[in-house]
C-alpha cells in the first residue's frame, strides 16, 4: 500500500511540474495555399532556443522563461518574419498560426550559384578549379548579402578552401574524402528538393555536426519536411544553360503513416554564354518516408543528375584583345560546319540514404544515417604525338612569339577574319579537318604506328560509403548534449581511356616524353617510355584503357561530444573531437619509369587528430548580443595532394603530416524590429599545410607536379551585414568583408617531372607574403528591397570588389629563380616573372523584380526576372592562373628579351546576364 501511494504521489508531484511549464505552441502553414509548412525553423531570440516545425506544421517549446520574446521563422524559399509575444508563466501559450510568403526571388539566386559552381574550369595549370561558397541563410544578415551577390567573382566566405565547408543531407556527412570539398553538381539543380537547409556559421555549436572552419549546412529532405502539393517551374537564362524545368510533388504526412516526395529537373543549352559550350543534364530524385510509430520515422532518399557540359579555357589578354570577347573558348572549333569541343565532362552522381529520425523522449532524439555514393567523373581532352600542338592559343601560333613584325601582323589579320566563321575559322579554332587528315596520312605512311592525334577521356570516380549518428539529450533546462559518431570508408578510382582515335588505326600505351629522352640517352632504359609494363606497347582502340589507373583507398572515422549551457544572460559551450584518416595507393600499372614503386598496393599512412572548441555568448539584453568561439585541432592531409605524380608511382610527398589550426572569432549581433545586423572579426592560422600544383612544360615535353609543403596561412579580416526596414514596402541591406588572406613563411617545393626526363628536385618556395588565392578579400554591396502589398517584390543591388589576386605558380618564385630576378639591375625580370598580379577592381549591378498572383482553389502562380551585371562590366577578371613556365635560354640562363613570353591566363567574369523565372503551386 506504501509503494502504491509513493507511485501516486510521484504522479502528482510530475504532473504538477509538467503543468507548471511555461510552454508555446504554434503552427506554421504556406500563405499562399495554407498548407502546413513542415522544416521551419522557429527561435525564440531572447533566450536563444530554436526548434523546427513537424509534418503538421507544429512547434513546441518547453521549459521557457516568462516575459516578451520575439520569435523568428525562417526557412529557406520563403521570407522570414518575427512576431512578439508576451509569455505567461506556468502555463501553454498558445501563438497560433503564422503565414510564410514565397520567396520568390530565391530561385534565381540558387540558379546563379549553382551555374558558377558546375562552371568549373581546366586543370592543366594552377590549383584544382575553385568553387565558390554555396550557403544561402535568411536567418543571418551577411550570409543572405554576400552569399549570391558575391558569387560572380567567385567570393569564398573567410577565404576557406572548400574543405573547410561541411555539406551533410539527413545529417550524413557528404564532404568528399579524397579533395574535401562537397560536389555541388551532384545535386543536379534539383533546388526544390534540396531547398530546406539548415547552415550554421563557422565552428559555432550545432545539433547535427561537429562543426568546421567556414559554413555547416545540413540538406534535410525527408519527405514529411515537404510542404503536401505541386511545384512546377520553367525558366529561360543567357548564363551556363538557357532552358530549365523543374516539377516536384510531394504527399505530406498521410494518416496512413507515410510521406513521400519526388521532383524532376531537365537543364539544356546548345550553347552557353562561352563560345563552343553547351549544357545537358536531368536530374531526379525520390523520397519515401514511414512513421514506424509516433516518435520513429524511417526514410530512403535517392537522387542523382546525369550531365554532359562543355568547358571553357582561361586564355591570356593578347588572345582576348585579338578575339574582341571575354567569351573566347579555345577548346572548339568546328566540324564540317558543327562546333565541337574537345574538353566535355560527363559526371554522375547517383546516391542513396537510409535515414533514422528517433525521438526517444521528450528530452532525447537519435538521428541515424547510411549512405552509399558513386560519382562518376570524365574530362575530355586533346592529346598529340610527334606533331604539332593543335592548340590554337599555343603560344608560338601567336603574334607575341613572332620576331617579324609582318608576320605578327598577318596572324592578327587572320584571327580577326575567321573568328565565329564556319568555313574558314582554322587559326582562331581548333582545326578539326586537319587533325583528321594527318592521322588519314598517318594510317598511309605508317599503318601499325601511333596516332598523330586523339581524343583522350580522364576519369576521376570516387565510391563512398557514409554512416553517421547524432544523438541530443536536453539534460536539464539549462544544459543540452549532443554526442555523435561518423565512420566514412571511399575508393578513389583514377584511370584514362580512349575517347576518340580521329580516324587513326590505333594508340600504342607509351610516354611519347620518354621517348623522346630515350633517342638522346646515352645509356637508354628500353622500359622508360612504358606507361605499363606487364603490357608492353599495348594497342589501344577507342574506349580502351591506357596511360594510368589507380585508386586511392581511404578510411575516415571521427567522434565527438558537445555540451550547451543556456544560462540567464550567459550561453556556453565546450566541445572535443577524435579523428581517425587513413589511404594508401593501389596502383593497376607497372610504370616504366617507376617498375618497382606503382603496381600493387603501396603503404598505408594514418594520422589521428584532435579538436577542441568552445564559445560563450552574452545576452547583454533580449536583443543584443556578443560572443566568441575559439577552435584549435589537428587535421590530417587530404590525399589528393598527398602524393609526388600519383598517376606513376607511390611516392608521398616529403614531409607529410597533419595541419595545426587555430581559429577564433569575436562577434556582435543586434536584432530590432526595424534593424538587425551582424559584425564579426576573425582569424585562422594554419601551420605546416601542403598542396599540389601542376603546369606543362613545353621545353620538356611533360606534365610537372610541383608540390609545396609546410607552409603557413593567415585568413584574417571583419565581416559586417546590416539590414533596416525604413517603412512596410521598402528597406536597405548592406554587407562586407575586408580581409587578409596570404602565406606567412617559405614552403618547401618538390617538382616532379611525370616522364622521368630528371629527377625530383627539391627547392624552397619563396611563398612568404604572397596572397591566397580565393577570391576577392575586399567585398562590400548594398541592396534596396521594396515589397507591395499586392505580392509585388524588386530589389537593386551594387557590389563592390577589390584586392583580388590572381594564382601564383610556384616556379615562379623558387629560390634559384628568384636570384635570377634579382641579377637583372633593370628589375623588368622581377616585375614581370617574380610577382603575384593583383587583379581589377570595380562595381556589378544587379535588379531583379518579381510577383505573385492568387489563383482559385488556393492556387498560385509566381514570376520573378533577375539581371546581373546590368551595366555589362566585361573587365572584371574571377581568376586564372600564373603560368608555371619559364622564358630560358638554357637552364640557368633567362632569356631577357622575351621576358613576357608565357604571360598570365585569365577568367573573366560574365557581362549582362539574366534569369526568368515562371513557377506553379497546387
Amino acid at each position: 500500500m506504501r509503494k502504491i501511494w509513493l507511485v501516486f504521489a510521484a504522479f502528482i508531484f510530475t504532473t504538477a511540474f509538467l503543468s507548471a511549464q511555461t510552454r508555446l505552441s504554434g503552427y506554421v502553414k504556406i500563405a499562399e495555399s495554407e498548407t502546413p509548412l513542415p522544416g521551419v525553423t522557429v527561435t525564440l531570440l531572447h533566450q536563444n532556443i530554436s526548434t523546427k516545425t513537424n509534418a503538421q506544421g507544429e512547434f513546441n517549446f518547453s521549459y521557457l522563461t516568462a516575459g516578451d520574446e520575439e520569435v523568428s521563422f525562417s526557412k529557406s524559399g520563403y521570407l522570414p518574419q518575427i512576431k512578439l509575444i508576451s509569455l505567461k508563466d506556468d502555463t501553454q501559450n498558445d501563438f497560433g498560426t503564422v503565414f510564410l510568403r514565397v520567396d520568390i526571388q530565391e530561385e534565381s539566386r540558387q540558379d546563379a550559384i549553382l551555374q558558377l559552381n558546375e562552371s568549373d574550369f581546366s586543370e592543366d595549370e594552377g590549383r584544382a578549379s575553385q568553387s565558390i561558397s554555396t550557403s544561402l541563410s535568411r536567418g543571418d544578415v551577411y550570409l543572405s548579402q554576400s552569399s549570391y551577390n558575391f558569387s560572380p567573382m567567385r567570393f569564398r566566405m573567410r577565404g576557406y578552401e572548400q574543405e573547410f565547408e561541411s555539406t551533410y543531407v539527413n545529417g550524413v556527412h557528404f564532404n568528399a574524402l579524397d579533395r574535401g570539398g562537397f560536389n555541388y553538381s551532384s545535386l543536379g539543380g534539383l533546388n526544390d528538393a534540396n531547398r530546406n537547409k539548415d547552415v550554421v556559421v563557422g565552428s559555432e555549436a550545432n545539433t547535427f555536426s561537429y562543426g568546421n572552419l567556414g559554413s555547416n549546412t545540413n540538406i534535410l529532405n525527408r519527405a514529411s519536411a515537404f510542404a503536401a502539393g505541386t511545384r512546377a517551374s520553367v525558366a529561360y537564362s543567357n548564363r551556363a544553360y538557357k532552358l530549365r524545368g523543374q516539377v516536384t510533388y510531394a504527399t505530406g504526412l498521410m494518416p496512413n503513416g507515410w510521406a513521400f516526395a519526388a521532383s524532376g529537373v531537365f537543364r539544356w543549352a546548345d550553347e552557353g554564354l562561352a563560345q563552343g559550350t553547351f549544357y545537358n543534364s536531368a536530374g531526379y530524385f525520390f523520397s519515401a518516408e514511414k512513421m514506424l510509430t509516433p516518435r520513429h520515422s524511417l526514410s530512403l532518399i535517392t537522387y542523382g543528375a546525369p550531365t554532359r557540359r562543355a568547358q571553357q579555357s582561361a586564355a591570356t589578354q593578347e588572345v582576348y584583345d585579338m578575339t574582341g570577347t571575354i567569351y573566347y573558348n579555345s577548346y572548339w572549333g568546328y566540324q564540317e560546319g558543327v562546333k565541337r569541343n574537345s574538353r566535355i565532362v560527363k559526371s554522375f552522381d547517383p546516391t542513396a540514404i537510409i535515414a533514422s529520425d528517433f525521438k526517444i523522449s521528450e528530452t532525447q532524439r537519435l538521428r541515424t544515417g547510411l549512405a552509399y555514393h558513386y560519382s562518376m567523373y570524365s574530362n575530355s581532352a586533346l592529346s598529340f604525338y610527334n606533331a604539332p600542338d593543335p592548340r590554337p592559343d599555343y603560344y608560338r601560333n601567336l603574334p607575341s612569339f613572332q620576331t617579324d613584325e609582318t608576320i605578327a601582323e598577318q596572324i592578327r589579320k587572320e584571327w580577326a577574319f575567321d573568328n565565329g566563321d564556319p568555313v574558314n575559322d582554322k587559326v582562331s579554332q581548333i582545326d578539326w579537318e586537319s587533325l583528321y587528315s594527318a592521322n588519314y596520312k598517318n594510317n598511309e605512311i605508317n599503318p601499325a604506328g601511333n596516332a598523330k592525334y586523339a581524343v583522350e577521356r580522364r576519369h576521376n570516380d570516387l565510391m563512398e560509403t557514409a554512416f553517421n549518428s547524432t544523438y541530443t539529450n536536453q539534460l536539464n533546462p539549462k544544459l543540452r548534449l549532443t554526442a555523435g559518431i561518423e565512420a566514412k570508408m571511399a575508393k578513389d578510382i583514377n584511370y584514362k581511356t580512349m575517347d576518340d582515335l580521329l580516324g587513326a588505326n590505333q594508340w600504342i600505351d607509351i610516354d611519347q616524353f620518354a621517348e623522346r629522352d630515350l633517342n638522346i640517352d646515352p645509356n637508354p632504359d628500353p622500359n622508360k617510355i612504358q606507361n605499363d609494363l606487364n603490357n608492353p606497347n599495348k594497342v589501344i582502340k577507342n574506349g580502351d584503357l591506357f596511360g594510368y589507373k589507380y585508386n586511392i583507398n581511404i578510411i575516415h572515422s571521427s567522434a565527438f561530444i558537445q555540451n550547451e549551457w543556456n544560462l540567464s544572460q550567459l550561453d556556453i559551450y565546450y566541445a572535443a573531437q577524435l579523428t581517425y584518416t587513413q589511404f594508401n595507393r593501389h596502383g593497376y600499372m607497372r610504370n616504366g619509369r617507376a617498375p618497382e614503386n606503382s603496381f600493387g598496393a603501396g603503404q598505408i599512412w594514418w594520422f589521428v587528430d584532435p579538436s577542441v572548441k568552445a564559445g560563450a555568448t552574452y545576452k547583454i539584453d533580449g536583443r543584443n548580443r556578443l560572443y566568441a568561439n575559439v577552435l584549435a585541432e589537428t587535421r590530417a592531409p587530404l590525399p589528393s595532394g598527398a602524393y609526388v605524380s600519383e598517376r606513376i608511382k607511390d611516392d608521398r610527398i616529403p614531409y607529410l603530416q597533419s595541419r595545426k589550426i587555430l581559429s577564433y572569432d569575436l562577434n556582435y549581433s543586434f536584432i530590432f524590429p526595424s534593424v538587425r545586423g551582424r559584425f564579426t572579426g576573425f582569424r585562422t592560422h594554419m601551420l605546416g599545410t601542403s598542396e599540389n600544383l601542376g603546369y606543362y612544360d613545353d621545353a620538356l615535353r611533360t606534365f610537372i607536379n610541383h608540390m609545396l609543403m609546410k607552409s603557413d596561412k593567415i585568413y584574417q579580416g571583419i565581416e559586417a551585414g546590416l539590414s533596416v526596414k525604413l517603412n512596410r514596402s521598402f528597406s536597405i541591406s548592406t554587407a562586407g568583408t575586408f580581409a587578409d588572406y596570404h602565406y606567412t613563411n617559405d614552403a618547401i617545393g618538390v617538382k616532379s617531372f611525370e616522364n622521368g626526363s630528371k629527377a625530383d628536385i627539391q627547392e624552397t618556395v619563396l611563398t612568404k607574403g604572397l596572397k591566397i588565392n580565393t577570391g576577392p578579400q575586399l567585398a562590400a554591396n548594398i541592396t534596396l528591397d521594396y515589397f507591395h502589398p499586392k505580392m509585388w517584390f524588386a530589389d537593386v543591388t551594387l557590389n563592390y570588389f577589390d584586392n583580388n589576386y590572381l594564382d601564383f605558380a610556384p616556379n615562379r618564385f623558387t629560390a634559384s629563380n628568384v636570384a635570377m630576378y634579382e641579377a637583372d639591375a633593370t628589375g623588368e625580370a622581377k616585375r614581370i616573372l617574380g610577382t603575384q598580379e593583383k587583379l581589377n577592381a570595380g562595381f556589378l549591378l544587379d535588379a531583379s523584380i518579381g510577383k505573385v498572383v492568387y489563383l482559385p482553389k488556393r492556387r498560385s502562380m509566381n514570376i520573378n526576372l533577375s539581371f546581373s551585371n546590368i551595366l555589362n562590366n566585361t573587365n572584371m577578371i574571377t581568376g586564372g592562373f600564373q603560368q608555371g613556365r619559364m622564358p630560358m635560354l638554357d637552364e640557368t640562363s633567362l632569356d631577357m628579351a622575351n621576358l613576357n613570353r608565357f604571360p598570365n591566363k585569365y577568367y573573366y567574369a560574365w557581362g549582362f546576364n539574366m534569369f526568368l523565372n515562371l513557377g506553379f503551386r497546387f
